[in-house]
């Protein structure tokens, strides 16, 4: 039975939600389903890449102030779902699930679904009152790693079984492109220089702080090193964090040697990966880790922290491992990580280890749960026009 899906994420930007749902998207699509990727776009520019699939863009509203985000974001959202139908609406995250549980309170849709990719601590109550309806509310629930499907039964009595990720082995391997050559004049890198690759921006769940004390120490011995620091486009506020980055960066007098990018343009991430010496990827907190799957993909060395969900889906043989809590442990895993011999090794067991997780197979996995949402009797609703389409 083909399907007609509303994929939803929070924003446009290439955040981990969002580049999952947009490549189950592609995937369900490729199995003959009909799936639309659907995000409130402030921008008006649409997606961060054009998918292989539908799409539809919510014009939204600028706010920097979070609970008042929160909250237009939803109302956004649920009024252009108002008059559209889906056989089945699956958000991925918390401000589109709320969203749909209002359209169910409301009568207008049966159900929907929810993956859980990692939940955030806030200590302000409405906006935690909003991520756990998020996924209270839904009709079924999905996760994409054990630890964090361990956490929704033990803490919330809610079964999410693990959908996983996947890794686009065309996009991502270790054959160089045509942009790889320009890649460093154009981010203003250091031609001579090995790097040390961090994705995802300045955060504290990223570790960023702990990978700079790591580098600091590292340059002591190989001044050959520069570390860059690429992404970073999120919702949460994380300007307290990024100014002790500042200023340890300051006060070390290095910072000739690191460069923060920024958000950049997403055909340029596998040349990142292959221009890197290394990933270093301690987050203290993840919901899967998509990041290594595409360097080890692009045959590049992946550091990652020795704690789940990494130790539940790579081996210890697929990377090199460290503590996020011990800088030392991370400065000589970039040791290793930076070795000739480590170099040779991920060039051929990274791409083999990346090709164990496939898009396919992920939106496989969720197909009983959509045929169950599609089985319920539908609202009564009709097609209000509310959605504009994204820029191609």
């Amino acid at each position: 039975m083909t399907l007609s899906i509303g994929i939803l994420t929070h924003s446009t930007n290439p955040r981990g939600g969002v580049v999952h749902g947009m490549a189950l998207a592609e995937a369900l699509c490729d199995a003959g389903h009909a799936a639309t990727l659907i995000a409130p776009d402030t921008t008006g520019n649409g997606f961060f890449r054009t998918p292989r699939c539908g799409t539809r863009c919510i014009p939204a509203v600028p706010e920097q102030d979070l609970p008042t985000l929160v909250e237009r974001r939803i109302g956004e959202i649920r009024e252009a779902l108002r008059g559209e139908h889906f056989d089945v609406l699956h958000a991925q995250d918390p401000l589109s699930a709320n969203a749909l549980a209002d359209l169910r309170e409301e009568g207008r849709i049966a159900g929907f679904a929810r993956t859980i990719h990692h939940l955030d601590h806030f200590p302000h109550p409405v906006l935690a009152a909003r991520q756990e309806r998020g996924f209270i509310g839904a009709t079924e629930l999905f996760t994409v790693s054990a630890l964090w499907e361990r956490t929704l039964r033990d803490d919330y009595r809610r079964e999410a079984p693990v959908v996983g990720n996947g890794v686009d082995p065309v996009r991502f391997s270790p054959v160089p492109a045509m942009q790889d050559a320009s890649l460093r004049a154009r981010y203003h890198l250091p031609a001579e220089r090995r790097l040390v690759l961090a994705v995802g921006g300045i955060e504290r769940r990223k570790n960023t702080l702990h990978l700079l004390e790591a580098f600091l120490a590292l340059r002591q011995e190989q001044p050959d090193v520069h570390l860059v620091v690429v992404g970073g486009a999120s919702l949460l506020d994380h300007s307290s964090y990024r100014t002790q980055f500042t200023a340890r960066l300051r006060k070390s007098g290095e910072g000739d040697h690191v460069t923060v990018t920024g958000p950049v343009a997403d055909e340029d991430m596998p040349s990142f990966y292959r221009q890197a010496a290394v990933l270093a990827y301690p987050s203290a907190t993840e919901g899967f880790g998509l990041c290594p799957l595409e360097a080890l993909a692009c045959g590049t060395p992946v550091v990652v922290p020795e704690i789940a969900p990494f130790t539940e889906h790579l081996s210890e043989a697929d990377a090199l491992w460290c503590r996020p809590d011990d800088p030392n442990t991370l400065l000589q895993t970039l040791r290793d990580a930076l070795s000739v011999q480590s170099r040779d090794r991920f060039q051929v067991s990274g791409p083999a280890t990346a090709r164990r997780f496939d898009w396919r197979s992920v939106a496989s996995r969720h197909l009983p749960a959509y045929r169950r949402l599609a089985a319920l009797p539908r609202a009564n609703i009709h097609n209000s026009g509310a959605f504009s389409p994204c820029p191609k």
